[in-house]
């Protein structure tokens, strides 16, 4: 059995490594999907927030919310799949849930949502290639 994570953020790269693991999927009989929607906490405006299971409650309610045209674009496909949501640094969130899934590969885009953070602190993509024990697929 093959299970191939996707961190998904909605963006053009992410739908386009989503396509690319509903192929491999559709080629590997009892393959299933993960997608991950990871909210990194920071930028989150806490001021506004009142304690810490509402900042969660925020992140759940925009996770949920991304994951929606992942879960329609995989059902569409008729692929086993399950949808997980977390918080924290991305690319520590996803090679940790790649290895304690036994994830078999991550297939991922080169460029997400990352804005500022990314271009002062490298890309998730990059490190979660120095993070995970499972090969992985990076996609333009």
């Amino acid at each position: 059995m093959t299970d191939l994570l996707v961190p998904f953020d909605n963006s053009p790269p992410a739908v386009r490594a989503l396509d690319l693991a509903i192929d491999l999927a559709r080629a590997r009989a009892g393959t299933t999907l993960h997608v991950l929607s990871v909210l990194d906490r920071v930028g989150l405006d806490t001021r506004e927030l009142i304690d810490a299971a509402e900042i969660e409650k925020v992140l759940a309610a925009e996770a949920a919310e991304m994951l929606d045209p992942a879960r329609a674009r995989v059902g569409a496909a008729g692929i086993a799949f399950d949808c997980h949501v977390a918080s924290g640094a991305p690319a520590r969130v996803i090679a940790d849930f790649a290895r304690e899934h036994g994830i078999s590969q991550i297939v991922m885009g080169t460029r997400g949502l990352g804005g500022i953070s990314g271009l002062l602190m490298g890309s998730v993509a990059q490190r979660v290639l120095h993070l995970a024990e499972c090969p992985i697929t990076l996609v333009k």
